[in-house]
């Protein structure tokens, strides 16, 4: 008897932290939606968009040297135009070792009315004889604060990249291809990807 009264005291300890613990869990999973619902962030936190450009980016890269399109569409927020930018060179010989950052921003003034903002970066990529330009953009929310993924990637020759004056952020023409949307270029409809 003595042994089941053990037993019953040691399941009702174990059953009581349980519900204890469970209601800890409720109630600071309530708590941080609610502060993050309530929450006014004023400051855009560029260094830890900088930091997502750059992990986006390394994945964009390993994803283009697979040579597997799918692996590109999983890391996109959009992937439409994915198997162009695929097709659009031999990836595989692509020597992202010695691919150059050409330094990454915003390309627009701020983030918008729900704290999303873009953060972009341009990277020199030599295959064989061919340098071309790659262009890795990143969603973030919360100012700054969240990394939402890749919004696009876009790709063409150094040749054409010259030719445009250097003013060239990922928009697709005869020369170069798009996959995703551009977010800091969302308002123009001559998005042809």
């Amino acid at each position: 008897m003595k042994a089941k009264t053990k037993q019953r005291i040691i399941a009702l300890v174990i059953f009581a932290a349980i519900l204890i613990l469970l209601t800890m869990a409720i109630v600071a999973h309530s708590t941080y939606k609610a502060k993050r619902q309530n929450e006014h962030l004023k400051n855009i936190d560029f260094y830890k968009m900088s930091e997502f450009s750059e992990k986006n980016s390394e994945l964009v890269m390993k994803a283009l040297a697979s040579g597997d399109s799918k692996k590109l569409e999983k890391l996109m927020i959009d992937s439409e135009g994915a198997a162009a930018v695929m097709e659009f060179t031999d990836w595989k010989s692509a020597d992202f070792d010695k691919a150059v950052s050409m330094g990454a921003g915003s390309l627009t003034e701020a983030p918008d009315e729900n704290g999303n903002m873009d953060i972009s970066e341009r990277f020199l990529v030599d295959i064989g004889d061919t340098r071309y330009l790659l262009f890795v953009e990143t969603s973030t929310s919360r100012w700054g604060r969240a990394n939402d993924g890749v919004s696009a990637v876009a790709v063409t020759t150094l040749e054409h990249f010259d030719e445009l004056g250097w003013n060239w952020s990922g928009e697709p023409d005869e020369h170069s291809v798009l996959a995703g949307k551009l977010l800091w270029n969302a308002g123009n409809e001559n998005q042809d990807s």
